[in-house]
């Protein structure tokens, strides 16, 4: 059996709806996956694994001085809601926080320039503000159009710098606000914690000559508010999918493990998880092959290796070897393959970002109707992963030492937000 795009985008196809964390349309598209693997012969089975979830009740946001106006607004998921009756405050726009800022903050409702990130809560946490505001989009942004994002606490904020009160809103809105001189506000949020279950699709196809190494595929299937996540990424997922139907019917030299993770835009949970619970069989893993995005008609092609030089130059060389123009060079890359890297095991991603103007990733308009991605470019890269998976598998000798770079090692480290090693 040979891998076919065309049937590959038949299963995005169906697959393009909002598939939520912890949701039950997650949950929907995980029992479709295995009953895709299982068609191919494999062994297969779904492994649950507990999210942290949240839900916003109400959210409102009035700039009370020196003018008077309602902005829409969205809560961050997970955050504390404001007293009953809402909290009223004065207004400062922070920034990127620079510590001329901080020392302004205290008791005040803050604003801080886009995404609200670890290190920017920490800074607000510690110096006192009494609300976070972010907001998303641009300031071009339609209104009937868009959509303002909705956010989400994550617990690595709230574990180790308390709750908060934190909201979203449209760039144009937040310009508007610092562009009319607001001083004061009015904000409102009733916010929920649960917590709820998430899945893995597992597979495994055990090698004829080399059982105990183990070569992992990856690719996450869940997406975001208001996204079907095609591009981002059911297009690694279905890649995946043509990688377990060729190797059930080509038997491999090695075992091959393929894992669709659920969660993983709340922060790689599904991976997390998935090593976690199989962390003593990670000696055998010699490989990680993930594929996230993918299809992008516009784009180019890229490989970020965590592991060696080395790797680098033996997967650029066999990129040229086979025509294929992708740019392969030493990096982290933020997917399933972070887990994997911190336990040792060398990891090779293959992705095809699209470009500026083509390139919808995170919103409404990742999407099958906006026709950034197509069936032809989704071959591109199920191409690059046949031809580098195939030499790899069935390789007489396995050609990637099981190494990490110490500098990719550190990345990996300050991406996971681990406290430096003391002498």
């Amino acid at each position: 059996m040979n891998v076919s795009a065309h049937r590959a985008f038949s299963l995005l196809r169906e697959l393009a709806y909002e598939r939520l964390s912890g949701s039950a349309a997650e949950q929907q598209a995980a029992e479709r996956l295995l009953q895709e693997a299982l068609s191919t012969g494999a062994e297969a089975h779904i492994e649950e694994f507990t999210v942290p979830c949240g839900r916003v009740n109400h959210a409102k946001l009035i700039v009370t001085a020196p003018y008077n106006k309602e902005y829409e607004v969205t809560g961050y998921e997970r955050a504390q809601s404001t007293p009953e009756g809402g909290l009223d405050g004065e207004f400062y726009y922070a920034e990127n926080l620079e510590p001329a800022h901080l020392q302004h903050i205290r008791g005040k409702i803050v604003m801080i320039n886009g995404r609200l990130r670890q290190k920017d809560y920490e800074k607000l946490q510690k110096n006192g503000a009494a609300a976070i505001l972010s907001f998303s989009g641009t300031t071009l942004d339609k209104l009937r159009e868009t959509d303002c994002d909705i956010r989400k606490l994550r617990e690595t904020m709230t574990e180790a710098y308390g709750p908060a009160v934190a909201l979203n809103l449209r760039a144009a809105d937040a310009a508007e606000i610092v562009r009319r001189g607001a001083t004061h506000m009015h904000i409102e949020l009733s916010s929920e914690s649960y917590e709820a279950t998430s899945r893995n699709v597992c597979a495994v196809i055990e090698g004829t000559e080399h059982p105990d190494e183990i070569i992992s595929f990856g690719a996450h299937f869940d997406s975001v508010h208001f996204s079907t996540g095609v591009y981002d990424n059911m297009s690694g997922s279905v890649i995946i999918m043509e990688l377990l139907r060729y190797f059930a019917a080509h038997r491999p030299a090695r075992t091959v493990q393929f894992i669709w993770y659920g969660s993983e835009e709340q922060g790689l949970l599904g991976s997390k998880a998935w090593v976690k619970a199989h962390e003593d069989e990670l000696s055998k893993h010699v490989l990680m092959l993930n594929i996230d995005v993918a299809a992008a008609t516009l784009g180019r092609n890229v490989a970020p290796v965590l592991a060696t030089e080395a790797v680098v130059g033996y997967v650029d060389a066999m990129m040229k070897e086979a025509g294929f123009a992708c740019e392969t060079r030493l990096d982290i890359y933020s997917s399933d393959c972070i887990p994997f890297a911190d336990h040792g095991v060398p990891a090779i991603n293959l992705c095809r970002f699209g470009v500026q103007g083509a390139n919808y990733i995170h919103d409404r308009r990742d999407n099958l109707k906006s026709n950034y991605i197509d069936e032809k470019s989704l071959d591109i890269t199920l191409q690059q992963a046949l031809y580098l998976a195939k030499r790899v598998v069935n390789a007489s000798v396995f050609p990637i030492e099981r190494k990490i770079n110490d500098d990719i090692r550190k990345k990996v480290d300050d991406y996971l937000l681990k406290s430096p090693k003391k002498d």
